[in-house]
């Protein structure tokens, strides 16, 4: 055994003990120690027909094994085949054109190599196999059926049907490969700027596995015209070859396996009816092939539409869905015409109930404004008494200018406070549906005291505390007022003897303590508090006196209707205020109406 031989087994036994012992081993392409021993090509022995040396500079030669010759030079190739020849012309790259070399693999295929493309003669003409190729060097058929080509980018190598890349991970340096060569030995060596480096094909021997993706169709039932998308990766068991450089190469049912290619997606369609076996297997920069490959098992039925018995099953479904649906419609129908009838009584009501609250609301007002009617006549009558006496004195004393201003002025006097109250009255009066005006409830808590007249005021003292820094909001002006009428009313009417009532305005960031109407959120309030002296309101009784209906003056001498604080909480609720009652028997009643400052 010589010396070489010794070495290429050392290091296949090396790489066993590294794949047994779980180690990675080493890279398939090593630098050499040794410079390849090549022996030279055989010298032509053939002679170039006249014919043929005029058509071309012919400067490649090569014989295959069954004894044909091909001679190669600018856009021509020419072939001797069992004694004839024939002439090859390319145009437009539709065939070789500056030939760099020939070959011929182990199964009797013949192929050339031009700068950028690798042709394949077919029997008749040569087919491109691998185009976009940077500058072929070197092409070489080994003798284990493998083709090499040298190029600027790296070493190309087709074996089992794969075109497969060479380079910097499998051990050569990254450049160009400027040779490849096998010696008398059958290694094969690569010629690169760093020198010679051996191909060492038992230094990698664990072919790759491949795992299916796409499980979801693994035994299961497809339709038909169905279009099956598959998706597969690759792993090499020591990472020699990256998941991104596997080559893959698929078949169905145990048909033709196709070309090894990059991709890792497989679209199927057009399948027949029955059980169908998908396998992929890959293969990795040493020629290592995954076996056994891995496999998807599927089934191909008949739509659903096909099946007859189905098709019948769902038609009686249907024409089932269709009569409970048609019975169901015509009681949704029935029903929606109830309802209909329904709303339009709900509606007819609600509108009835609507007007009898305004009218309850304008009764109560006319009850107040009964309430005020004597106190304001009383008072016209003295403005008047006073104005019919000014006007006989001045008569009576045309001549006298002193009288005549003095008198004047008190006619002046008692018209400005005729004045007040008719603006008083009109601002109760007020229609609701007026478009809200800011306003200061500082004058609207004082115009509601002038329209209780002077003998409600001679008969009860009713003082009035106004706020400070109040801010102008929009509310109902007749609203207020008749809430603060009512709350003045029931007061009076709570005392007996010497009668006090005191109206205070404040405003607060903080609500009373016994609310029975949540105000509108807000982060201020003012609060106009109506206080008596009088006898209180019982626990028991004070979370009825806002029910309609509802009186403690059963059985005094003006018996109440018990609308009067339920309207005041309709009306505070409209307007988005609240209500707060304080009371202790024998000391008297505190009513707050809460009004929330919207910025």
């Amino acid at each position: 055994m010589n010396l070489r031989a010794t070495v290429l087994l050392t290091v296949r036994l090396l790489a066993a003990v590294a794949s047994a012992a779980g180690t990675p081993p080493d890279k398939i392409w090593q630098p050499a120690t040794l410079r390849p021993e090549i022996s030279p090509l055989p010298t032509n022995h053939f002679s170039i027909p006249p014919q043929l040396s005029a058509l071309a500079d012919w400067n490649i030669f090569y014989t295959t094994r069954a004894g044909d010759v091909w001679l190669g030079g600018g856009n021509r190739i020419a072939r001797q085949h069992r004694g004839q020849w024939s002439v090859f012309t390319s145009t437009n790259l539709l065939g070789p054109e500056q030939p760099l070399g020939f070959a011929e693999t182990a199964d009797g295929r013949v192929w050339c190599a031009t700068a950028e493309i690798i042709w394949q003669f077919d029997g008749r003409n040569w087919l491109a196999t691998r185009s976009g190729l940077d500058h072929v060097h070197t092409l070489l058929a080994a003798r284990d059926g493998t083709l090499w080509l040298a190029t600027a980018r790296g070493l190309l190598r087709y074996t089992r049907g794969a075109w497969i890349v060479n380079g910097f991970g499998d051990g050569l340096p990254a450049g160009d490969i400027s040779s490849v060569q096998e010696d008398d030995h059958g290694a094969v060596f690569a010629q690169t700027t760093n020198g010679w480096f051996r191909f060492e094909p038992d230094a990698d021997t664990d072919a790759p596995q491949t795992e299916m993706l796409s499980t979801k169709f693994d035994h299961a039932n497809i339709q038909e015209d169905a279009v099956i998308t598959l998706h597969f990766r690759g792993r090499d068991k020591w990472d020699q070859t990256l998941p991104d450089f596997l080559l893959f190469s698929w078949r169905l049912d145990e048909h033709e396996w196709s070309a090894f290619q990059p991709e890792t997606v497989v679209a199927l369609s057009g399948l027949g009816l029955g059980r169908h076996v998908f396998q992929v297997r890959a293969i990795d920069h040493n020629g290592n092939v995954e076996n056994p490959p891995a496999e998807l098992e599927f089934n191909v039925v008949v739509p659903w539409y096909r099946e007859v018995r189905l098709v019948g099953a769902l038609a009686f479904a249907l024409l089932a869905s269709l009569f409970f649906g048609a019975l169901a419609l015509n009681r949704h129908r029935r029903l929606q015409h109830s309802y209909a009838k329904v709303e339009q009584l709900v509606a007819e009501r609600t509108g009835q109930l609507e007007l009898a609250n305004r009218e309850l609301l304008h009764s109560q007002k006319m009850n107040a404004l009964g309430t005020l009617a004597a106190g304001i006549a009383h008072d016209f009558n003295n403005i008047l008494s006073i104005i019919k006496g000014s006007a006989q004195i001045i008569e009576d004393n045309v001549g006298n200018p002193e009288k005549i201003r003095a008198r004047t002025a008190r006619i002046q006097t008692v018209v400005q406070q005729g004045a007040e109250v008719v603006d008083a009255m009109l601002g109760f009066s007020r229609s609701a549906d007026a478009p809200l005006a800011p306003c200061d409830l500082n004058a609207v808590v004082a115009d509601t005291r002038k329209l209780l007249g002077d003998r409600f005021l001679h008969e009860t003292e009713v003082q009035f505390t106004p706020g400070e820094n109040l801010p102008e909001i929009p509310v109902p002006r007749d609203f207020v007022q008749q809430i603060l009428l009512n709350f003045i009313f029931n007061a009076d009417e709570a005392m007996t003897g010497r009668k006090r009532i005191e109206l205070a305005t404040t405003l607060s960031e903080k609500l009373p303590a016994e609310i029975y109407l949540p105000p509108a959120a807000a982060e201020k309030f003012i609060l106009i508090a109506v206080r008596d002296h009088g006898a209180g309101i019982a626990p028991a009784l004070r979370a009825r006196i806002f029910e309609p209906f509802f009186t403690t003056k059963n059985l005094s001498a003006r018996r109440g209707t018990g609308l009067g604080l339920s309207m005041v909480y309709e009306l505070a609720k409209k307007m988005g205020a609240g209500l707060a009652v304080e009371s202790a028997p024998n000391v008297g009643s505190t009513f707050t109406l809460i009004i929330p400052v919207k910025l």
